[in-house]
């Protein structure tokens, strides 16, 4: 085989093994290493060679260089390249498992949380509920509430979960609402709530006390379509529930609703909501 075939990188002449991809690119590895690091090859290069066997063994293995050259940097302990795309990370996991390879797998796990990943969080979910990862799948899921799950927008996305990875991740999304609409209806907002609203000021009975629930119906509605929370009070100033709520006064001058405390008692909320999650891990 000429030499100009070697990747330059598995090209030890010492090598025993010799791994070819589809391209035609040849992989020079030791057999100790593949047989240790891999336990498709620890069975595949343990079974009786024949006598005329050629050494090095050469192997047609049918994966992409692309691919196929990360995995096995990984597996040598080689410099391995920052990911530039989700694609990459899954089609390495692909092989990795096809090579029944942990070491390589437990460095992908390394990065899952990176910018990269999370950015794609649906897809990231998938990946780390497949495996188990229970910290990374926390940090995905927490991602995924930016999301309006059942809009029609990530029915591929969704399709390729597990019936029990897409429950939790439902699960999971219903139970953020629910919390954050229990505290919106709780104690945190027991002035508005309450079917007979007092002037603070003045002790004047308000005429029109629905000027916070239907503010509060609507933190709830536009909530549930991103239960993140982070967009909730850039939403908010565009209303006119905000703008009346807000505005409305008691004929002695005060406000109705101090808008201060009504914003910081929002953020509470949100956090109420979030606050089970550390169970999670």
């Amino acid at each position: 085989m000429a030499a100009s075939n070697y990747h330059p990188s598995f090209s030890d002449e010492n090598a025993d093994v010799v791994l070819q991809s589809v391209e035609g690119t040849s992989y020079r590895v030791h057999s100790l290493i593949l047989k240790t690091t891999s336990g498709f090859f620890r069975t595949m290069l343990s079974l009786p060679q024949p006598p005329d066997a050629k050494v090095p063994h050469e192997i047609p293995v049918g994966e992409n260089d692309s691919v196929m050259e990360r995995v096995l940097r990984m597996m040598c302990g080689l410099e391995i390249p920052q990911w530039a795309s989700l694609d990459e990370a899954e089609a390495a996991v692909e092989l990795i498992e096809k090579w029944d390879a942990p070491g390589p797998l437990s460095l992908i796990r390394t990065t899952a949380t990176s910018s990269l990943f999370v950015n794609q969080p649906l897809r990231l979910y998938g990946l780390t509920s497949r495996f188990g990862w229970q910290e990374e799948t926390t940090v995905a899921l927490i991602f995924t509430l930016k999301f309006e799950l059942l809009n029609g927008e990530h029915t591929d996305k969704l399709h390729r979960l597990s019936a029990s990875s897409l429950l939790t991740l439902v699960t999971f999304h219903e139970s953020f609402k629910a919390r954050f609409k229990e505290a919106m209806n709780g104690a945190l907002f027991a002035q508005g709530n309450q079917e007979v609203q007092i002037c603070l000021a003045c002790q004047r009975r308000l005429d029109n006390n629905s000027l916070w629930r239907l503010l509060k119906e609507k933190l709830i509605s536009d909530f549930n379509r991103r239960p993140l929370g982070d967009q909730l009070f850039m939403n908010m100033w565009g209303w006119p529930e905000a703008t009346a709520c807000f505005g409305a006064k008691c004929i002695c001058g005060r406000s109705y609703y101090d808008q201060n405390g009504v914003v910081n008692n929002i953020n509470e909320a949100i956090k109420l909501a979030i606050a089970p999650v550390a169970t999670l891990s």
